[in-house]
């Protein structure tokens, strides 16, 4: 399903992407070849192992990346939202998805088919240096989540998730509640646990008056205390 297009150039979304410190031409052509497409909660925009054929900037919305795990248990690589570009890492010998992306609420995304951005970046060494941060960018991310997955606690895991899902929700102190789209086994795969110990660990942070939650619905944040009991010394400016 489309929805309204919108031109890169005045698009706010791009102020938050890898667009942000493109040239005026090079979003010219993103902005002639694309596609403007919407995503119902629950739909995949593309499953493990399929093949890359095009890129897609996210606009709006939340997805869960995903592997296959053992025992067909889902290990959960990110959450991500608004901003977010997909289908990046194409090369001669990665040209399958190693990955799922799974909507956990509507999303609205733009698509550029993989031949037509190739000739983009061909044109614009800009943007393709950009793209080649955000890949190694991403591998440090990787690389950091399996060091905590080895060493922190379950208490420091979920205050580390609860931390990404504050970032991508763009929560703020003192600023409206927000609503996640991913429940407590989605925590769970994504720092490696069960969802009991989740349930258990959050019940605790909110005795200690560190998070107020009813259900999925998240009205307060001690964003300094969780960053504390995750292990992270500097607190983030918004």
């Amino acid at each position: 399903m489309a929805y309204k297009f919108t031109e890169c150039i005045t698009c706010k979304i791009r102020n938050c992407s890898i667009l942000k410190n493109c040239d005026n031409d090079t979003l010219s052509f993103i902005s002639q070849y694309k596609r403007c497409i919407s995503l119902s909660k629950g739909e995949r925009l593309f499953a493990e192992g399929d093949p890359i054929q095009g890129i897609f900037f996210i606009k709006s919305g939340y997805l869960k990346i995903e592997l296959n795990g053992k025992q067909g248990r889902p290990f959960i690589l990110n959450f991500v939202g608004k901003g977010t570009i997909l289908g990046h890492r194409y090369n001669s010998s990665h040209s399958h998805h190693s990955s799922s992306a799974t909507a956990v609420s509507p999303v609205q995304y733009c698509y550029i088919p993989l031949h037509l951005f190739n000739s983009i970046t061909e044109k614009s060494t800009q943007l393709k240096q950009l793209i080649f941060n955000q890949i190694l960018n991403e591998h440090e991310v990787i690389q950091h989540k399996s060091i905590k997955l080895a060493h922190k606690s379950v208490r420091e895991k979920v205050a580390d998730a609860l931390l990404m899902l504050a970032e991508v929700y763009e929560y703020e102190l003192n600023k409206q509640s927000f609503r996640i789209g991913f429940c407590r086994q989605d925590i769970a795969d994504l720092v490696g646990t069960t969802k009991e110990q989740v349930s258990t660990v959050l019940k605790d942070f909110e005795k200690e008056r560190i998070i107020q939650f009813i259900a999925r619905k998240f009205s307060y944040m001690n964003l300094l205390a969780l960053r504390e009991i995750a292990g992270l010394s500097s607190f983030p400016t918004t």
